[in-house]
């Protein structure tokens, strides 16, 4: 955002924030897209409902494509929603940062700028029960690609 179309107080930027998770939560990137995932992982949140599978196109070490199917809340689609549209095209390296940055952030106080594509997520911090439903779709999309805490990659045979 450029200085001439910030939010000028809080309120308003909580609103956007809140904007932009509806609109990831209506209009999904992602949601149901094709791409010839070579990597996929489903997780369950039996709180909340929210079933997800995370489908991801890997060459090398860069994710060439992501999508995501499953039924979920709307803060969990407009999570997987957000990473999808800001996270393909990108190293799995990048990805795993970001991952990291919004568990940290959600589960905790950390916050860089850098990722402000993500900040409307920070929102979810209001609500601990829910902050499992943001993190579902990056924690299977961790699982696909085998660098989480004991997790092997789901690679598609």
């Amino acid at each position: 955002m450029t200085a001439a179309n910030q939010p000028g107080t809080v309120d308003e930027l909580t609103a956007l924030y809140r904007q932009t998770i509806v609109e990831h939560a209506v209009r999904p990137v992602g949601f149901q897209v094709e791409i010839e995932p070579t990597h996929r992982h489903e997780l369950y949140n039996p709180l909340c409902g929210d079933r997800i599978e995370v489908q991801l196109r890997i060459a090398g070490d860069d994710i060439e494509a992501m999508a995501f199917r499953g039924e979920a809340c709307a803060i969990c689609m407009a999570s997987a929603s957000l990473m999808c549209a800001h996270q393909a095209g990108r190293p799995t390296r990048d990805f795993q940062t970001a991952h990291r940055w919004l568990e940290e952030s959600l589960e905790g106080d950390g916050e860089n700028s850098q990722l402000e594509a993500l900040m409307p997520l920070l929102g979810v911090r209001a609500y601990p029960s829910r902050v499992r439903c943001a993190l579902l779709p990056w924690e299977a999309a961790t699982q696909a690609v085998g660098r989480g805490e004991g997790a092997a990659p789901t690679r598609i045979p």
